[in-house]
């Protein structure tokens, strides 16, 4: 929007307060301050406000922070109210209007995913709108989406992309069913009853000897932290975001680790390893709604773990175990992914091994020396083999033998 600072929607200027006005009263020493919408929004039909904003007091008193992060507030509030009235009304019998009910309702299960989830969630609701947001719900019959999908074949659409986009619009459309648009319940009926080709999985899987030639790249570099991170996934077969953690947009609300309006979370804290470095605590992030316990893992079998993280603990250990050293920073996605591309580049490990791949690597690694279906299941933090117990001292247990099975190797 014109006339704000980037910082409306950044935080960036945590003192930025666009809408406020100092009124004096009868002591000059205090003031009054109101946040107050501009006239354009006021002329437009905008009748909220002036608001108070407590406590009384001055312009430089320590309560600016967070009367400017109340201004920010208002403002976007009546920003999203004025492009609303500038939108045309949506036909509620379009798929475009399903898709923002999906999105926007209290109650949506849209809200109930991982903001990370939600992202890529956000991406393919807006290929949806894009090729089917004009079109009537009622329209989608089954020779329609069969018609859709020879369509997306015609054009050469990855199996993947035609299998994302039709998930996509069965999430949509059971939303529209629980909501009892009856044209929705149709379309949700008739996509339980057909199956979309999704992408076999990805049968790479990089060796030791090429996770630990990453590893020693990254030493030589000198980037000791992304080194340990690595070993750490491939040793305890973690996912990456268990590991380096990611950013995910924030509403400056919440503490933590705050930067470009997004706040690190999910990685590997110095709070979760006890201080002798014999054990690692870590609830699981994937899977934490359904397996609530942490899991425990063991230090004390990889003792070249141990003494990188003596090496790198810092005096107060606390905050984040993974560190860009060029940033200050957590890594995000991006730049420990292209890490890994960079040096696996500069080592010579083929292109189609991926940073994504080290954790099946470790699986397998793990399945060619013998450990049984449930063991693996619990080394890889999953929810189930098919159906089993859900006991976590169990499970890291398991998890622990496969590590000690791994390092007995040979």
């Amino acid at each position: 929007m014109t006339g704000f600072k980037p910082a409306l929607w950044d935080g960036t200027d945590p003192l930025y307060a666009p809408g406020i006005k100092w009124n004096v009263g009868k002591n000059p020493a205090i003031q009054y301050p109101q946040w107050n919408p501009p006239a354009k929004y006021k002329k437009a039909g905008y009748a909220y406000g002036p608001v108070k904003l407590d406590p009384p007091g001055h312009k430089d008193d320590e309560h600016q922070p967070a009367r400017a992060l109340r201004c920010r507030e208002l403002t976007k509030e009546m920003l999203r109210w004025y492009e609303e009235q500038e939108k045309p009304k949506v036909d509620p019998s379009t798929w475009k209007y399903l898709i923002a009910r999906y999105q926007t309702d209290e109650y949506s299960p849209f809200h109930d995913v991982k903001e990370n989830t939600r992202e890529g969630y956000v991406q393919h609701l807006r290929l949806l709108e894009d090729v089917i947001g004009h079109t009537k719900i009622s329209s989608m019959t089954y020779e329609a989406i069969k018609k859709l999908q020879k369509a997306m074949q015609a054009k050469k659409r990855s199996i993947s992309y035609i299998h994302r986009f039709f998930n996509t619009m069965r999430r949509v459309a059971k939303y529209g069913k629980a909501l009892n648009i009856q044209s929705a319940r149709e379309v949700a009926e008739t996509l339980s009853e057909m199956r979309f080709q999704n992408s076999p999985a990805r049968q790479v899987a990089p060796t030791r000897d090429q996770v630990y030639t990453i590893i020693e790249a990254a030493d030589a570099e000198g980037l000791k932290s992304y080194a340990l991170g690595i070993m750490i996934q491939y040793e305890f077969a973690l996912r990456a975001v268990d590991v380096r953690g990611h950013w995910l947009k924030t509403d400056e609300l919440e503490g933590g680790i705050i930067h470009n309006g997004t706040r690190w979370q999910d990685g590997l804290t110095w709070d979760m390893i006890d201080n002798d470095l014999t054990r690692m605590e870590k609830l699981i992030s994937k899977t934490r709604k359904s397996l609530t316990e942490p899991y425990i893992f063991d230090l004390t079998g990889i003792p070249e773990i141990q003494a990188r993280l003596k090496e790198l603990r810092p005096k107060d250990a606390v905050g984040p175990v993974i560190i860009n050293p060029h940033s200050g920073l957590p890594y995000t996605i991006y730049g420990w992914s292209q890490t890994w591309a960079r040096l696996r580049k500069k080592t010579g490990i083929p292109e189609e091994i991926r940073m994504m791949d080290v954790r099946a690597g470790a699986v397998t690694e793990a399945k060619s020396l013998g450990a049984d279906p449930y063991m693996l299941r619990d080394a890889a933090q999953h929810k189930d083999v098919m159906t089993t117990d859900r006991y976590s001292r169990a499970r890291s247990d398991s998890a622990n033998n496969v590590v000690r099975l791994r390092q007995s190797r040979g």
